[in-house]
């Protein structure tokens, strides 16, 4: 079975690669909606309690729990667990979902939160189920506002302030960061994690201005030495090019210190 059709496989750098036009194209969505979301403040006005986020939220899980992302997910995550020398996971990392009522009353931006969120708390609670063992779930937004964190709590998450979640991070750690800038992978991977989800090395050889030497980069080709890796499955460009690192046990467990 190719990786296409779901094998876990090493890590390999492809050169030379054209683009077709269709990937062009959500690339270039891509970078509409992480220009909206980059523009993200915390809220000054709430308008939305905790009830009312929650009841959004649980619409937007139901409609995560049915996506045929997530039935390709689960196969790909329960094929990961039965490799005998995967991680140890005890914690897991959920950075920059965005805010779950924003200042600009986006639908895309609530809706983008609210999906990341479902995605990241159902692959936890999935990998619980078939370690037995319990993960401590961790979420880290500065645009957070006050009710933001209480449906975080009222989810069974422990919200940390930016940058504590980085200095968390260690081999028996998830870290799950969707469309992230480099500069933030680079401070979240300055300890390579158990399992790694976000934008992969292959993504950021793909942009014309990336260079060898950016930050971020160094924690991406360890990983990619040393990883098994899955394609994350998309879903409206929500994950596209998201990539699930997974780490061997026993493998070296190098730290790239960030860049100042």
């Amino acid at each position: 079975m190719g990786q296409e059709e779901g094998e876990w496989s090493q890590v390999t750098r492809k050169r030379g690669r054209t683009v077709p036009e269709q990937q062009q194209q959500h690339q270039q969505q891509q970078l509409k909606d992480q220009a909206l979301l980059s523009g993200i403040h915390p809220n000054p006005k709430p308008e939305l309690t905790a009830a009312e986020i929650r009841k959004f939220h649980d619409q937007v899980d139901q409609e995560w729990r049915i996506s045929g992302c997530w039935q390709k997910l689960q196969e790909a995550l329960l094929e990961g667990c039965a490799t005998p020398d995967g991680p140890l996971i005890t914690a897991a990392i959920c950075l920059g979902p965005g805010p779950f009522d924003p200042a600009n009353g986006s639908l895309l931006v609530k809706r983008t939160a609210h999906m990341q969120t479902a995605a990241f708390w159902s692959i936890v609670a999935n990998l619980e189920s078939q370690s037995g063992r319990r993960i401590k779930r961790i979420v880290q937004e500065p645009g957070f506002t006050q009710v933001d964190k209480e449906f975080c709590g009222e989810l069974g998450f422990d919200v940390v302030d930016t940058p504590g979640a980085f200095t968390m991070v260690d081999s028996t750690t998830l870290v799950f960061g969707i469309h992230m800038e480099l500069q933030t992978y680079a401070e979240a991977l300055a300890t390579l994690p158990g399992i790694f989800i976000g934008s992969g090395l292959d993504e950021w050889e793909k942009l014309m201005n990336v260079t060898p030497d950016l930050p971020g980069l160094g924690p991406m080709r360890e990983m990619d030495a040393m990883y098994e890796k899955f394609a994350f499955p998309d879903l409206n460009y929500m994950f596209y090019g998201t990539t699930v690192y997974w780490r061997r046990r026993g493998c070296e467990n190098l730290a790239t210190p960030p860049a100042n």
